[in-house]
């Protein structure tokens, strides 16, 4: 059994904010699942004042109170020198130990026990005291009754300081542990030395050997930040064993252009997965919204097209009174202030007056996700299939506010054909998925895109821009019209994107009337000719149930590549080759 530390801001069932979390759970759960004693430790972000969250977690407080100060010239802004007095709280999720680290004194609290994950103002604050907080538990491990491990793993920067204080400091107990680093999300965030010394952070300037241009270095930490050019991403990858990230072509385009050719011997590539299942999905709509579609049909076993039905005329605007969730104040503050139709109070939406072909969305609101290029596409879609529904659930971010305002407007001006839910909701979800036409991802760039396997494992035919992930996740059905599952248009492309949406569109549109037998001949040309590529026109033509074959294939897609119980192999074998550098160079 091998032991695994993993690091992260973020976990799905304690606290998420994107995917990062849903990878996070399910790395470390499957993991578990192989015989691996996985821990996830975290800042606590305040989960331990939940009553819900501390009894589903099975949370307990430690006696373990960790405690220092941090002198010097402190980028903190309570005190010189800045005491720190922080808890331990263990609990688990799933077949994953939990080990989260909150205040115990209030300027700790202030810090650790900030609700907002990613607060701009503490982000580096919760870094450095997670690090702290790891050097204190790994002192104490004994009382604690854990025992060392054989691998760091540490998701994005945020975990940088703490995997690396770690490692530095189990070597002091003859502890060779190997450490890896996966980037979900290049950020390129700069820091001082300063910052991850002795004095902040904890790290001491010690010569120790590195694994670099395919050979053992000896640097010390301060001179490897240095030849990382102060960049905290490109330290971790130096430092560890192995670095991660979420798609080749993310690899070989972003970091390893940023990161450099002394990397190149230690990068891989490991895809996130999905265990989304269609008819368990369905099953869940069913239990959620069986009732009310009985009542409005008489029945609740229903094809697509009547759930899509359903959603846009009804269940959209007939949310649970306490969604949209919205758990950073400022963001509820801002989506509550939006009262003009078709926003409602509380951020809730009207529904549609009528049925439509539907396009869906999810994901973070941020400039990556490529919103401003979908309102874009819009009116060229809405002028060749004028009864289109967009619908967009997706997630503000304290970062990006200002957008929830940008495209509240944008959606005011297509009121018949776009509604945004701002912030998550769990009762129309899967619903929203198992009965959507198409799903569009026009990110500008985007490491790998797990909205897209969720798209696909729910039958969705996706148009998404040809960047990172989603070129390895979608196949192009112009490009393999037998196997396709979507088709790739360039970023920030609206026309294009308008082209491949368009298209989409009608292809379902036709299987969808030729199904109920309402596919006329002269409505069948008029839609084929809405299709760009002349070898899919020729193709639907022939086969007007095209479109379903693309929802098989979508499913497949998943089924066969993008598994979590398949994806985890590759993580396997990432660890064994880490655990076999680790060994080389020490």
């Amino acid at each position: 059994m091998k032991n695994l530390w993993s690091f992260s801001f973020e976990c799905s069932g304690v606290v998420k904010v994107g995917g990062l979390a849903e990878a996070v759970f399910n790395m470390m759960n499957q993991l578990a699942k192989r015989d691996f004693n996985v821990t996830l430790f975290m800042p606590s972000h305040g989960i331990q004042t939940n009553p819900h969250l501390v009894e589903k977690l099975q949370l307990e407080k430690a006696r373990l109170e960790i405690k220092g100060k941090i002198t010097g010239k402190s980028f903190f802004p309570y005190r010189r020198p800045f005491k720190y007095k922080i808890g331990v709280w263990q609990g688990k999720i799933d077949k994953v130990k939990l080990t989260i680290f909150g205040g115990l004194n209030e300027d700790t609290s202030r810090i650790l026990d900030e609700k907002v994950v990613y607060a701009p103002s503490y982000i580096e604050d919760k870094a450095l005291l997670l690090a702290r907080a790891v050097k204190g538990y790994i002192k104490n491990i004994e009382e604690l009754e854990d025992r060392p491990p054989d691998i760091l793993h540490a998701h994005d920067y945020h975990a940088i300081p703490a995997a690396v204080l770690a490692k530095q400091t189990l070597e002091k107990l003859n502890c060779k542990a190997a450490l890896v680093l996966t980037i979900h999300l290049l950020s390129k965030v700069k820091v001082s030395w300063n910052y991850l010394s002795e004095k902040w952070c904890g790290i001491k300037n010690e010569k120790h050997p590195v694994f670099l241009d395919g050979k053992k270095i000896i640097y010390s930490y301060k001179q490897l930040l240095r030849k990382a050019r102060g960049y905290l991403e490109t330290f971790g990858a130096m430092e560890s064993h192995i670095f991660t990230t979420v798609s080749k072509n993310y690899l070989e385009d972003e970091l390893m252009k940023f990161f450099g050719p002394s990397c190149n011997c230690k990068k891989e590539f490991i895809w996130n997965g999905c265990d989304w299942k269609y008819e368990e999905l369905l099953n869940e709509v069913y239990r959620q919204h069986g009732k009310n579609i009985k009542e409005l049909y008489g029945k609740t076993g229903f094809e697509r097209f009547q759930l899509r039905e359903y959603f846009l005329t009804k269940a959209l605007s007939k949310l649970k009174p306490e969604e949209p969730i919205l758990d950073e104040s400022p963001i509820r503050e801002a989506v509550y202030n939006l009262r003009d139709k078709p926003f409602l109070e509380k951020g809730k939406v009207e529904a549609f007056d009528r049925d439509g072909p539907m396009v869906l969305m999810t994901g973070r609101l941020s400039e990556q996700k490529g919103v401003d290029t979908l309102f874009k596409a819009i009116p060229k879609v809405l002028r060749k299939i004028p009864d289109t529904k967009f619908v967009l659930l997706l997630l503000p971010t304290q970062e990006e506010i200002k957008l929830i305002n940008v495209f509240a407007k944008m959606t005011r001006k297509f009121s018949d054909s776009v509604r945004i839910v701002f912030g998550k909701v769990p009762s129309i979800y899967f619903l929203a998925h198992v009965c959507s036409d198409i799903f569009a991802c026009p990110s500008k760039w985007e490491p790998f895109g797990i909205m897209a396997l969720e798209a696909m494992a729910t039958g969705n035919p996706v148009v998404a821009t040809r960047v990172g992930g989603l070129k390895e996740t979608i196949m192009d059905i112009n490009a393999n019209p037998t196997i396709g599952t979507g088709m790739l248009v360039p970023p920030k492309k609206h026309r294009s994107l308008a082209d491949a949406i368009i298209s989409l569109l009608a292809i379902t549109k036709i299987q969808e009337k030729h199904f109920k037998g309402e596919l006329s001949k002269k409505e069948k040309n008029k839609l084929t000719n809405l299709i760009k590529n002349e070898e899919i026109r020729k193709i639907v033509l022939k086969d007007p149930l095209y479109g379903a074959k693309i929802r098989e294939n979508c499913i497949k897609r998943i089924e066969n590549h993008f598994r979590w119980k398949k994806v985890i192999n590759m993580l396997i074998r990432v660890y064994q080759k880490a655990e076999k550098i680790a060994r080389k160079i020490n």
